[in-house]
This record gives structure tokens, C-alpha cells and sequence, in this order.
């Protein structure tokens, strides 16, 4: 079949289970984005950092080249017999790598918004990634192996242009780190799929502490999201949070009281200054509220800050929330004071959850191996106390 002139029939005609009508191929890699502050730069793997000397890194979404650049910076070669990694992808969207690029799927409308599938797991996503393979394949074969993909270029322009593919040339997540570990890389590859710009659930919490905690303790673990930003992020200091606990050094004193809920309502958090520096310290109502009804609240916010300050090369989720707060403020025009207290919400959300589940993983799992029987999930935990989501529920900023 030949190849229609415009891109936009192509689009029409697609018919495939999961890249249908009026879905595209949007390039999913942004050199553009790497942050010039952060080093080394590692080629193919844009805002790579670690987190302050720990074992605990972060990327972007790379390139199959990108990620053995990230794998070899580390030593996870057997060759090298330096380093074990743990790679946790936490993207929910739907993606493929075409020639050693990925590609994420897209609406044609809105080629700009992430496609979200909230509380989806890691085996739907990637049986869509699995059709989305074959879609692409049945595709290219009408258009002389070729597929159509919209590139953006670093002005924002978007380009539609011809792929040539091949059956090796496309290729899900999984089977890029399944390859990787034929290669020789001594790597390991989870999902945790979780919504951008969002907190992560109580049960992404959940898998998470199982996967880190299951690795041994000296395992490198990397997180990626999109651009290496906000998921990627908070994947850093949940590990980090994980690890802390796990070698002991917490920084919350052991009582066994730690966890409980106050019956008290009185506590010297309530006459914190609603200053800007206050607001800089992330002293926010809902915080107060937090830490006066849970016993260890206090000690569990200062550990959590500590690691949001040793995570922060990329972004500091204190002084984010911070951002939106004076943007809802100061900014005039409505539609974007709109956005920013949706963000504002999103990040003291996420905020608020870190602050629990550093409690949780204190009071709850002690020293002990994550493993362990008889323990209560970080979900579980949190049901027990249903005040904690009613403070959630009715906060001011």
C-alpha cells in the first residue's frame, strides 16, 4: 500500500486495539530537559543524579543507549561484578521503543497530555504495551515498514515523520531490560505505575517498600518517570525513607507509642508562625494538624525533610508547594490560579503522605526485614486511622 500524503488520513485509518483512530507515536525523549546543574551528564539519560552518595538514583526517561550509559556509570556489569541494580519505572503511560528511541502514545488532540489511567497495575500496562508492539508492526506493514511518529522539536514545534521498522526494532520496556540482561547488565525491572503530578496511593506505597526491601540492602536503585522530576522524585525519597530505616538510622526515637493517634488536640505545632518561613519549613495547617494528632508526627516531618533536602537536585518538594501557594496568591489571571491550587493540593497531599508513611515504616516495621510476616500494610495502616484522611479532608493553606 503506498503511503498516504497526509499524516492526518494516517491517524483516521488506524484501527489497531490500542494505537486507534486519532492516536499518535509522540517522541517520549527530551535532551532539552536535562537540568545543566546536575553531573555528570551521561548521554542518552537526561537529569541522572544520585541522592547525596546513597544508593538511591533518579533519570529520565532514557534511550536503550541511556540506559546501559546509566548501567555502566554504576558498574552493573558482570564484568565489572561492581554493583546490582534495581531499575523501578513509575511511568503509567503506555509506551514502546522504536530504533533505541521510546515513544509514548498520545491523543492527536492533545499530544501534549499524558493519557491516564489511574490505579492501573503493572500487568495491564504492560499488555497494552505488548498490543500497542503489535499495532505498530500490522501498521508499518501496509506503509512499506514504515511508521508514522511525531517528533518534537526543542521549540515545542511538533513534526510528524516516517519510522522504518522492523520486528527487532520495536520493543516494550520489558523486553529492553530482559535483552539488558542477556547483555550481561546486572539489572532488574519493575513497574509502579503512578499518575503524573499526582501522590502516589497507599498501595503504590505498598509495592514499592516490598521491592526495595526484598533487594538487598546495598542495591542500586533507580527511579524514572517522564523528565526525572516529580514521580521520580518521591520514588527517591520513599527509597531513601526505606534504606534510612532499614540500616537504622531513622532519627525517630523508639517508643512504643510511635504511630498512635493523640486524643489530645493541644500541642505547641498549633502556635507555629504562618510566616514565610514557616511556609518555607512546610508548616502548613494540614501539617500541624498531622503531626498533633500523631504520635512521632514531629520526628517523622523532620526525617522526611531531611531526605526531601537529600533528593532535591531536581526538585524540593517543600519549596514546590511553596511555589503554588504564592502563585494561587499573586496570580491575577483565574485559570491559572486554578492550575496551581490544583498542584498546590496535589504536592501537600503527597507531602502529608510521606510524613505518615515515615511513621509507619518506623512504628510498624521497626529494623526488621520488610518481609516480615505479621505486619501491616502501609494501606492497612492508614484505615485504621480514618482521622488522618479526615485532616486531609478539610485543610487550609
Amino acid at each position: 500500500m503506498s503511503i498516504p500524503k497526509e499524516p492526518e488520513q494516517v491517524m483516521k485509518m488506524r484501527g489497531g486495539s490500542v494505537l486507534g483512530k486519532k492516536t499518535i507515536l509522540k517522541s517520549d525523549h527530551f535532551p532539552g530537559c536535562q537540568n545543566k546543574r546536575l553531573s555528570p551528564q551521561i548521554e542518552g539519560a537526561p537529569n541522572y543524579r544520585q541522592a547525596d552518595s546513597l544508593h538511591v538514583h533518579g533519570v529520565a526517561i532514557p534511550t536503550i543507549d541511556g540506559i546501559r550509559n546509566v548501567l555502566k556509570h554504576i558498574g552493573a556489569q558482570k564484568q565489572a561484578n561492581r554493583a546490582h541494580v534495581l531499575w523501578i519505572s513509575l511511568r503509567e503511560e503506555p509506551l514502546v521503543y522504536i530504533n533505541g528511541r521510546p515513544f509514548v502514545l498520545r491523543e492527536v488532540e492533545r499530544p501534549f497530555s499524558n493519557l491516564e489511567y489511574t490505579g492501573i497495575n503493572r500487568e495491564r500496562v504492560e499488555q497494552m504495551e505488548a498490543r500497542l508492539k503489535q499495532d505498530i508492526l500490522l501498521e508499518a506493514a501496509r506503509y512499506g515498514n514504515k511508521i508514522l511518529v511525531t517528533d518534537e522539536l526543542p521549540d515545542g514545534q511538533m513534526v510528524d515523520q516516517w519510522e522504518p521498522v522492523s520486528c527487532n526494532s520495536v520493543k516494550t520496556p520489558l523486553e529492553v531490560y530482559q535483552e539488558l540482561q542477556v547483555e550481561g547488565y546486572l539489572v532488574d525491572y519493575e513497574r509502579v505505575p503512578i499518575t503524573d503530578e499526582k501522590s502516589p496511593k497507599e498501595q503504590d506505597f505498598d509495592i514499592l517498600v516490598h521491592k526495595v526491601s526484598q533487594a538487598d540492602v546495598n542495591t542500586d536503585i533507580i527511579f524514572n518517570c517522564q523528565m526525572g522530576r516529580g514521580r521520580t522524585t518521591t520514588g527517591m525519597v520513599i527509597a531513601t525513607l526505606v534504606y534510612l530505616n532499614r540500616i537504622g538510622a531513622s532519627g525517630i526515637p523508639r517508643t512504643n507509642s510511635i504511630g498512635r493517634i493523640s486524643q489530645s488536640m493541644a500541642n505547641i505545632a498549633d502556635h507555629l508562625p504562618n510566616s514565610e518561613e514557616a511556609i518555607r519549613r512546610g508548616e502548613y495547617g494540614v501539617i500541624r494538624s498531622l503531626i498533633r494528632v500523631l504520635e512521632g508526627g514531629l520526628e517523622g516531618k523532620r526525617q522526611v525533610d531531611k531526605v526531601i533536602d537529600r533528593c532535591a537536585s531536581m526538585q524540593n518538594l517543600r519549596e514546590a508547594i511553596a511555589t503554588y501557594r504564592n502563585s494561587i496568591l499573586r496570580q491575577p489571571d483565574e485559570m491559572k490560579r486554578e492550575a496551581s491550587l490544583s498542584f498546590f493540593v496535589e504536592y501537600l497531599e503527597r507531602y502529608y503522605f510521606l510524613i505518615c508513611f515515615a511513621v509507619y515504616i518506623h512504628s510498624e516495621r521497626g529494623t526488621l526485614e520488610f518481609s516480615a510476616a505479621g505486619h501491616s500494610s502501609f494501606a492497612e495502616w492508614m484505615r485504621a486511622r480514618p482521622e488522618l484522611y479526615s485532616i486531609l479532608r478539610r485543610f487550609t493553606f
